[in-house]
């Protein structure tokens, strides 16, 4: 079916292609995060979709666009995609971290030290990728490697939902939805508003 052609009954909440985040990118593409469809891309003269690699089926929760131009991708199952505009690459099935029970079945089946739902994702001034998931806390990504951080290391829990660069370039994460925290390269702390 395709997506302008898609009527959905009203009394039904199932919508295959149903948005959860959106990119504009530096070309002016614009990018959409489905419910069951993968990641659908406008060039502003058709639609086209990219399914592979376990990215339909699960949610895509997150898109974002580093300074190089490489998108990446967070499924809420699948795992922690990149885009170079030729190929897409699961990078969480090549480092063997996924949580194949959550997504053959969809049952909610935590597992610490997975990076197969990912929510959140940002880059810092560094370079490195930083992703947020729904059960396993934050990873950094350095190109190469990954680095795990989780209430251990001072978040408040490891559903981190919302990864947020302010104005100074620092980056913020929102953990369990109502906790806003700063890592200071060794701990998370506690943002406190006055």
């Amino acid at each position: 079916i395709h997506p302008l052609f898609y009527k959905p009954e009203t009394s039904s909440t199932y919508r295959p292609f149903g948005v959860y985040c959106k990119l504009v990118d530096k070309s002016g593409n614009v990018w959409f995060g489905t419910q069951e469809k993968g990641v659908c891309v406008y060039d502003g003269k058709r639609f086209s979709f990219l399914t592979d690699k376990n990215l339909a089926g699960p949610t895509v929760r997150s898109i974002y666009q580093d300074k190089a131009g490489i998108l990446w991708f967070g499924n809420n199952g699948g795992g922690f995609y990149s885009y170079d505009g030729k190929t897409l690459r699961n990078i969480t099935e090549e480092k063997d971290l996924g949580n194949y029970e959550f997504l053959k079945d969809r049952k909610l089946v935590d597992k610490p030290g997975s990076l197969a739902r990912v929510f959140a994702i940002n880059e810092d001034e560094s370079g490195n990728i930083w992703i947020g998931t729904a059960d396993a806390g934050v990873w950094k990504y350095n190109g190469k490697n990954f680095t795990n951080y989780t209430i251990k290391d001072g978040l408040s829990g490891n559903f981190v939902t919302v990864i947020y660069k302010d104005k100074n370039g620092e980056l913020l994460f929102v953990s369990n939805g109502d906790t806003v925290q700063r890592f200071d390269g060794k701990r998370f702390n506690h943002l406190k508003f006055k």
